[in-house]
């Protein structure tokens, strides 16, 4: 399945390429397998440990789209990894056990679960700490990422979300997922952890031709109603709503919101033309 990693990693932007170890591509594409869960609540996954570890900076866990194509994004962020001595962790929700892992607590796998046992599987493995890490997710995954931060924002220290179909609002009045009440002590639960969440960094981008409702965007009337028709104006609305709130709570947040150039629904034109690639890193590594 790795086989083609050095070829990948040509067609990435010009600003990432010329920062990248093409050796360190060509370690992963030859050592670097998918990886068998350790325990029964774990799931598969890759992870590239970079040649100098820098044990002061947050491993980056990248989560696939609903294509599940957990390889390419372990690929398109190896680079980084290596450059900046991070730990890059790529977890692959299968559709057989995990169908609905955008929503975290909808399948028996527990996609919230899975994620932690993953992380402690990588530090018994590396040795390096997996206390907190900075999250990445794409379509399906960016849907997992800021869910996963809400429930856990102790465990995320930067957030970059790309392209997701729908969100969760950060109020009270809608039920899980949809917002935050309604699920297991959910209110209690979420209200005490959603200052915390709020003022986690956050980056929210989507590609400025991402406007088809196609049928994977999700198109019940209260989610078109309070969330907007396309991935970009859900995107966009989401923002203001966290914006909102954080303000409402006296909560300093930092919140960015970016429309990529030139590409629509699709990981690797986002990466290839639309900057993803550049945003991401450089909204990790800001101070």
């Amino acid at each position: 399945m790795l086989t083609s990693l050095a070829a990948l990693a040509t067609a990435l932007p010009q600003g990432v390429l010329a920062h990248q170890n093409i050796t360190a591509i060509r370690t992963l594409e030859g050592s670097h397998e998918l990886q068998s869960p350790d325990v029964a609540e774990g799931i598969p996954y890759y992870f590239y440990v970079p040649s100098r570890v820098d044990p002061t900076a947050r491993p980056l866990v990248v989560v696939h789209g609903i294509s599940r194509r957990a390889h390419v994004h372990l690929a398109t962020f190896a680079p980084f990894a290596e450059m900046s001595g991070r730990i890059l962790i790529a977890p692959l929700f299968s559709k057989a056990r995990c169908k609905r892992y955008q929503q975290l607590v909808a399948d028996p796998c527990r996609a919230d679960q899975a994620l932690l046992a993953t992380l402690r599987a990588v530090a018994t493995k590396t040795g390096y700490d997996m206390s907190q890490v900075d999250l990445f997710g794409f379509s399906g995954g960016a849907q997992f990422a800021h869910r996963f931060a809400m429930m856990y924002p102790e465990r995320v220290g930067r957030l970059a979300v790309a392209s997701a179909g729908w969100y969760t609002l950060p109020d009270f009045e809608q039920a899980f997922p949809y917002g935050l009440a309604s699920i297991a002590n959910g209110r209690e639960r979420f209200q005490a952890k959603l200052p915390d969440f709020l003022a986690i960094p956050t980056l929210v981008m989507v590609g400025e031709k991402d406007l088809a409702r196609d049928e994977s965007l999700r198109q019940r009337p209260e989610v078109d109603r309070r969330q907007g028709l396309t991935r970009v104006e859900r995107a966009a609305r989401w923002s203001q709503a966290m914006r909102q709130a954080a303000a409402d709570r006296g909560v300093h947040a930092k919140i960015s919101f970016h429309v990529l150039p030139a590409c629509g629904h699709s990981f690797e034109d986002c990466a290839r033309d639309g900057g993803l690639v550049d945003l991401v890193t450089a909204w990790i590594t800001d101070p």
